[in-house]
């Protein structure tokens, strides 16, 4: 987030203040989908509670507790190719979860 608070700075030093609703706003539209999809909730909130959201998003990814979309679809793609696992290395233990799984 320290890019978020660079951010901040410089927009401060526009001529022209602009309100902290705008910053808030342009800040959420310049992120990637994964934070946009979480941040765009505290439209309206003061900048310092959005830093701080962004802050606990980019844990949760860390922490694998928020997973993007797009590893998401990766990860289903590998499996409906067959590769059995992420990175297509099969596993047989997996395999065999995944058909015990089926038959209960």
């Amino acid at each position: 987030m320290e890019y978020a608070i660079r951010w901040c700075e410089q927009a401060a030093r526009v001529k022209r203040p602009i309100k902290e609703s705008k910053i808030v706003e342009v800040f959420i539209q310049a992120q990637d989908e994964i934070y946009y999809q979480h941040l765009l909730p505290t439209l309206g909130k003061p900048f310092i509670g959005v830093l701080k959201m962004g802050e606990m998003i980019e844990d949760g990814i860390k922490t694998s507790r928020i997973v993007s979309f797009a590893t998401l679809k990766m990860t289903t793609q590998e499996i409906q190719k067959g590769s059995g696992s992420v990175g297509g290395k099969k596993n047989e233990e997996d395999a065999s979860a995944i058909i015990v799984g089926q038959q209960a």
